[in-house]
């Protein structure tokens, strides 16, 4: 039986096995050298060549996670159900300076700012609304379903480690983090050679025994889909 885990092809006497022949292009492979600063946009899909800091906090403010009403927790300390009128409206990109009054709620959405005094936001599902008054029968957890300010990530902190693949994910937590511009890798430089007297270009009339190189197609146009390490 040939043995199909070695590189034997064409070679006589004692071969490498296909694992040691892998470890031996490994051990000599050379990391890229040199980088080159990039708009977002543009590096992605390349190598960060060094840590990313975020530019501003993330998020920016204390905002809302989900469609509901803001409240204070300290209007639930007695026993529920709980009523309050509900007297103002907070929609995503509201600029005003709200101050939340003891026993009331506000009508937030998504993303909203949360108003000054509040400290948790119940889902709109999860409360009762008859006319300009909700009801609650179940009690919150403090800064329940709040996103707080720099949460996911603080003003001059490590949003990305080096060697990391800007994917496009990636990508966006950078954006939200006010980053523009990063320093990536130099890009892998490849040479596709095909050999074969076999190998005929698409398009080509086909001789005897040649089929078209297709696999060189293929090849080319995988290389700038790769993301790199990960």
């Amino acid at each position: 039986m040939p043995d199909t885990a070695s590189c034997s092809t064409g070679k006589t006497g004692a071969v490498l096995s296909v694992d040691a022949a892998r470890l031996r292009a490994v051990a000599i492979a050379a990391p890229v050298l040199g980088h080159e600063v990039l708009a977002l946009d543009d590096a992605i899909g390349q190598v960060l060549a060094a840590p990313v800091l975020a530019a501003t906090d993330l998020p920016p403010f204390d905002n809302s996670a989900m469609d509901g009403y803001a409240l204070r927790l300290s209007d639930l300390s007695r026993e529920g159900p709980w009523h309050l009128p509900v007297t103002d409206k907070i929609a995503a990109g509201d600029r005003r300076a709200l101050m939340l009054a003891p026993g009331t709620a506000t009508r937030i959405f998504t993303g909203a700012p949360v108003p000054a005094g509040a400290d948790a936001v119940v889902m709109q599902e999860q409360a009762a609304r008859i006319g300009d008054i909700i009801t609650l029968t179940h009690r919150l957890d403090p800064g329940q379903n709040i996103r707080c300010l720099g949460e996911d990530t603080g003003a001059g902190a490590q949003a990305l480690a080096g060697g990391l693949a800007l994917t496009p994910p990636r990508a966006a937590l950078l954006a939200g983090c006010g980053v523009v511009r990063v320093a990536v890798r130099r890009r892998v430089r490849v040479a596709l050679l095909s050999t074969g007297d076999e190998l005929a270009e698409p398009g080509q009339p086909l001789g005897p025994g040649q089929i078209h190189n297709s696999n060189r197609c293929c090849c080319a146009r995988a290389l700038p889909a790769c993301p790199g390490p990960r």
